[in-house]
């Protein structure tokens, strides 16, 4: 066949299949106006209800177009037990035996779905790729649902933990700012026992639960604000772990030093090294 028959046959074929719905599905390609890397806002998105639905993944439609996304900041329980590693790691963040982390993914799947479905929503990306398993592209977003964050409300309901690709926010906000921020929820939520962490629901299995010592001490370049200092600032100091850094965070603000004594696992000899370390600028 000439080449010249052979490129019309394949403009041909090309727009017959644009022409039928599903065969090709919307891919973001980047572009001179949306380079990647710069956030999109997509206005009045709405679920694909058709498509599965997990409480951090979910496919939209946005002007006619399919889309694939995964939230920044949170990873919600799994759905599916065959994804054992990380079944396994996420019983052992919550603490649960892991025959209960697929239950505990559908309760976090039907919160998104009742969130999104039936109405208008904002997503934000930046089209980084999030590697999903299906056939379309996942990209990394943010979902606002009546001027909320749906990472923040996952969070605050117990059915995501703090967790995956972090990202500067649109408006400039630090990704430590929005750490600290959801981590103070997911401390909440523990406490009051909702969603995965709780233990009337979910069984508990204390073995898996992680036993991580306290990081070595390093140098500070200054002291740092007790009101602001990210959790994993926290980590640098000395005799503070994961632990110790959830319960500073949830005893702010503070109005001076000493108050640290009014957090459970630091005494008269951690408050001496941390004193000359930690500052309170502002409650």
């Amino acid at each position: 066949m000439p080449l010249a028959q052979l490129g019309i046959l394949c403009w041909i074929l090309t727009g017959a299949l644009l022409l039928q719905p599903g065969l090709l599905t919307a891919q973001r390609v980047p572009d001179r106006e949306n380079p990647e890397g710069k956030w999109e806002v997509l206005d009045r998105c709405r679920l694909i209800t058709n498509a599965i639905v997990d409480g951090d993944s979910f496919q939209v439609s946005y002007k006619g177009r399919e889309y694939s996304f995964r939230l920044y900041f949170v990873d919600s329980p799994e759905t599916d037990p065959r994804l054992k590693e990380r079944v396994q790691d996420q019983a052992a963040y919550f603490g649960m035996v892991p025959e209960d982390m697929p239950r505990a993914g559908e309760l976090a799947a039907r919160f998104t779905r009742q969130k999104l479905t039936g109405r208008d929503f904002t997503v934000l990306t930046r089209w980084q790729n999030a590697m999903g398993r299906g056939k379309l592209a996942r990209f990394y977003c943010e979902v606002l649902v009546d001027g909320k964050h749906l990472r923040d409300e996952l969070v605050a309901n117990g059915l995501a933990r703090v967790s995956g690709l972090k990202a500067i926010q649109p408006d400039g906000t630090p990704a430590s700012t929005v750490i600290n921020q959801l981590k103070n929820l997911e401390l909440t939520a523990h406490k009051e026992k909702r969603g995965v962490w709780d233990e009337s629901r979910f069984r508990r299995n204390p073995v898996t639960i992680p036993r991580t010592n306290a990081p070595r001490a390093v140098t500070l370049a200054a002291p740092l604000d007790l009101n602001t200092a990210t959790y994993e600032e926290l980590q640098k100091l000395p005799d503070i772990g994961p632990r110790l850094a959830e319960r500073i965070i949830a005893h702010r603000p503070y109005k001076k030093v000493s108050d640290l004594e009014k957090v459970p696992g630091i005494g008269k000899k951690t408050l001496d090294k941390l004193t000359p370390l930690v500052r309170v600028e502002s409650p």
